[in-house]
């Protein structure tokens, strides 16, 4: 299949590869379902180590997870990310 590309053109291929995203980039609907799972744990008041657990994940792939919520819910904390998330934790 195919030579070697060059920097440029390996770029490009990788944007078209991946395709449009379908989700929006910010607000409870922008998370994807790990980031759900990830949120639901910790608004239960979980330690990062023990959602990892939960979850099968990292300790550190977790702690990615949380800051990619941060941003999309713009929160700066677990207890207001907790509090933003009580009243949908029975809807996922």
């Amino acid at each position: 299949m195919g030579g070697a590309l060059d920097v440029r053109a390996a770029v490009e291929w990788a944007r078209r590869a991946r395709g449009p995203r379908r989700r929006p980039s910010n607000g409870r609907a922008g998370l994807t379902p790990a980031e759900r799972s990830v949120v639901r744990l910790a608004a239960e008041g979980l330690s990062n180590p023990d959602i990892g657990a939960r979850l099968f994940m990292s300790r550190s792939t977790v702690k990615t997870h949380l800051s990619h919520v941060y941003t999309k819910l713009d929160v700066t904390s677990r207890a207001e990310l907790a509090a933003l998330a009580a009243p949908h934790l029975a809807e996922d």
